[in-house]
């Protein structure tokens, strides 16, 4: 069945019905109206009745605007100014999204796990508190790749998120000669794998580059290929750096080299505690460029910054030798009484007894922007850990709380310099 078709010209835009069986598309051609699609002639669309408009149902008004333009099989042109429009529209929309998504990456802080001290010597399985971490949603395990907690990780069977310290091997001057895959695969990619092997993975969060070296931070150009490569093969989905003499500068410079491969660096690794100052000016440099901070060693040295061993319980409250004489937590004691005040008026401000001195040192760590990575193998830690957490770690120190801390950390810090 054939159907007529009407329209109505609007000024500057078209007005175009379709009929419920057909698709015609009516166009304007000159000074008069034609039909695309039926050999109706011209006259007869020159002026139609309101009493003679199609009576089947119509589909909503189309309102074609006059920079498009429709072809002769019916089709819309959009002009290449309304592409252009549009194309940037929509980069500017990429744009603030990807601004949102870099201040989201500033303001981000997680607790995680540290597995440095896990040896199987000590302990036939993951300690007990690795599981209550586990279940109380902290889910980020940080493991060197030659490490000896991969063999008990694996023995847990859990899935948590993996990020995996990759200290690239030595190549003793041989790595500017050699054929730079073989290199790549030997530094880096061979321990990556190995460690994903024992871990049981196919594929882990994020991949560091780590070096304990005392020198300037400086990796070969292979060591950036060969993170690169794992990043683009899918083994890995963040990339971060890890070096105790790293700085602003060549935090940067690291940055840079990934960004010319196709990647970004996502993480830094620091070292930051009440007791080890030296990396704040490096997290906020770092959080301002929208990387992720992660702080090791957030007790300090034994644990010392934890509050827990003080002058007056130097046991922590263990039935056991004292682990430290009195010389050495007498020059502590600012801090350590700086932490027992805010832990009392926290337990009234927030109404939380069982909140602890160390959970005032992890809480001290996240209100300088780093992410706390915790050793979880004593059951005090795995308590603090997980009462940083839901509902229990919902509290947060107050501006004059944090600068109690730091007061108290800089007379400790000048003691131990006069001593």
């Amino acid at each position: 069945m054939v159907m007529p078709c009407a329209v109505a010209p609007t000024g500057g835009v078209f007005a175009t019905w379709r009929g419920a069986s057909e698709g015609r598309v009516l166009r304007e051609a000159g000074p008069r109206l034609e039909c695309g699609s039926c050999s109706s002639a011209p006259s007869q669309l020159r002026r139609k009745p309101k009493d003679m408009l199609p009576s089947w149902p119509l589909l909503p008004l189309v309102m074609v605007p006059m920079s498009s333009r429709l072809s002769r099989k019916g089709k819309l042109k959009v002009s290449r100014r309304v592409r252009c429009n549009a194309s940037e529209d929509e980069e500017s929309m990429s744009m603030d999204f990807l601004q949102k998504l870099i201040q989201k990456q500033r303001s981000a802080t997680e607790l995680g796990i540290c597995t440095r001290e896990w040896h199987p010597e000590i302990f036939d399985d993951v300690p007990p508190g690795y599981r209550d971490a586990l279940e109380s949603g902290i889910d980020l395990v940080d493991v060197l790749a030659n490490g000896s907690a991969l063999q008990l990780l694996a023995d847990a069977k859990s899935q948590p998120r993996f990020c995996v310290r990759v200290a690239p091997k030595p190549t003793l001057g041989l790595g500017y000669i050699l054929n730079k895959n073989l290199v790549m695969h030997l530094t880096v990619l061979s321990p990556l794998q190995q460690a994903m092997k024992r871990l049981n993975v196919g594929y882990i969060e994020t991949l560091t580059i780590h070096s304990d070296g005392q020198g300037r931070m400086h990796f070969p150009f292979w060591v950036y290929d060969a993170v690169v490569e794992a990043y683009q093969k899918g083994l890995c989905s963040k990339i971060g750096i890890s070096h105790p003499n790293a700085d602003a500068k060549t935090v940067m410079q690291a940055k840079q080299e990934l960004e010319k491969r196709g990647a970004t660096l996502s993480s830094v690794f620091v070292k930051l505690s009440l007791l080890e100052r030296e990396a704040i000016q490096l997290v906020k440099d770092c959080r301002a460029q929208g990387l992720q901070v992660f702080a090791t060693n957030v007790l300090g040295p034994d644990e010392l910054a934890s509050g827990r061993y003080t002058a007056a319980n130097p046991t922590g409250g263990e039935i056991s030798v004292p682990r430290f004489t009195l010389a050495q937590l007498m020059p502590l004691r600012p801090l350590h009484q700086a932490l027992e005040d805010v832990v009392k008026g926290l337990r009234i401000r927030a109404e939380k007894p069982e909140i602890s001195t160390t959970q005032v040192a992890l809480q001290w760590v996240v209100s300088k922007g780093a992410s706390p990575l915790c050793d979880v193998t004593t059951e005090a830690n795995a308590k603090a850990v997980t009462g940083c957490t839901g509902e229990d770690g919902s509290w947060k120190l107050t501006p004059e709380e944090e600068a109690m801390l730091d007061s108290a950390a800089d007379e400790v810090a000048k003691g131990r310099r006069r001593w």
